[in-house]
């Protein structure tokens, strides 16, 4: 069944795959704010096998975290971590320590905890004779083709699901971008699907301060009322902070052997997407926004450019490049409103924003030699 406006969830169900989309930070952006029914009537539904996964998942992410760290410890070894080098005790600390190898396992215990999840344990809820009828007449969310056996996840996940639903009289919005967990839903009496994170969020959070507020905010934009122009602003000047002085991957092009020597950057403009704001959490003295922006920053980056000399068979310096750029790109804010929401929008603060989807490299060009400093 798809998911409609009107209905009243009690239940979410959040799937691998939207765990995967957003990075796995448990701890924050829209992941973040499933904290927000632990103390609520809302049942946040954590399948074991969604645990697992997930799990498993931030587990291979620790090992390839842990190798690059490895790697960069191991590049600077001859400027930091030399003989006698104060600084041996903190690498033995980051490389050698015993945490790494249960980090995921924590974080999966205090997200659990924080986000007071329902951890379902599909074995109670699950027929194993339903679950190989399905299988054999590929039904959803088998596939009649493909390798079905990949499935039994997904197919373990719903069946359970569906059972607890069915036992508790409880209607599920389940968030995933899947489609063999959409055809499920089609289906389904009990669970709706959609892929859109934030709007699932928004569903539980009309409640009437909040929701008043983001239409009486939309209006004034559409009609660019001055107050709605200076709460942008605030939204911008966040933004800009949040910019200021970042330092992106460097990545350039050149006819020589080139260095990253360091950048910074800065916010160069911004502007709303749209005007469609999502409620993604709520207090009685705040309130956390999901809005779309077009950012533009600027950087500056240093190279170090080098030609390989064949007598001495090594690279000699020729010379040091600095060039500018800028990039474009879009990206969901989270914006966290504090104050009174039935009062003055000029009265409301900004306190915090993060932005989804930031700008991570910087593609500098092509790099020559500045010829001109030998002149």
């Amino acid at each position: 069944m798809s998911s409609g406006e009107s209905k009243e969830y009690e239940a979410i169900l959040v799937d691998t795959s939207i765990f995967d989309a957003y990075g796995l930070k448990l701890e924050k952006g829209l992941l973040g704010k499933l904290s927000q029914f632990k103390d609520s009537d809302i049942d946040y539904l954590l399948p074991d096998v969604i645990k697992g996964e997930v799990q498993s998942h931030l587990e291979k992410k620790v090992k390839s975290s842990r190798a690059s760290l490895e790697k960069a410890l191991n590049d600077a070894g001859d400027h930091l971590f030399f003989d006698g080098s104060e600084l041996n005790d903190a690498k033995s600390i980051l490389i050698d320590s015993n945490e790494i190898e249960g980090i995921a396992a924590s974080r999966v215990d205090k997200f659990i905890v924080n986000s007071g999840a329902l951890v379902l344990e599909c074995g109670d809820y699950l027929s194993v004779s339903e679950l190989l009828q399905q299988y054999f007449q590929n039904e959803p969310p088998f596939a009649e083709t493909g390798k079905k056996k990949n499935e039994f996840p997904d197919a373990i996940v719903l069946l359970a699901t569906e059972a607890w639903a069915e036992e508790n009289d409880i209607q599920v919005l389940a968030v995933a971008r899947d489609g063999d967990w959409k055809n499920y839903c089609e289906t389904s009496d009990y669970i709706d699907y959609t892929e859109d994170f934030a709007d699932a969020l928004s569903k539980f959070n009309k409640e009437t301060d909040p929701f008043v507020f983001v239409s009486l905010l939309t209006l004034k934009l559409e009609q660019e009322e001055d107050d709605a122009a200076d709460f942008v602003e605030k939204i911008r000047s966040s933004v800009e902070s949040y910019f200021s002085g970042f330092t992106p991957d460097q990545e350039a092009d050149s006819f020589h052997y080139w260095e990253p020597e360091g950048c910074h950057g800065w916010l160069s403009d911004f502007e709303l997407f749209d005007s469609n704001f999502k409620i993604v959490d709520h207090a009685e003295d705040y309130i956390v926004l999901e809005i779309s922006a077009d950012i533009t920053v600027e950087v500056e980056g240093e190279f170090s450019l080098s030609q390989y000399d064949s007598i001495d068979r090594d690279h000699v310096y020729i010379g040091g490049v600095t060039a500018t750029v800028e990039e474009t790109f879009t990206s969901e804010l989270l914006v966290t409103v504090s104050g009174d929401l039935t009062g003055d929008l000029s009265d409301l603060d900004v306190e915090e924003i993060e932005v989804v989807n930031p700008i991570t490299s910087v593609d500098f060009g092509t790099l020559e030699p500045d010829y001109g400093e030998y002149d």
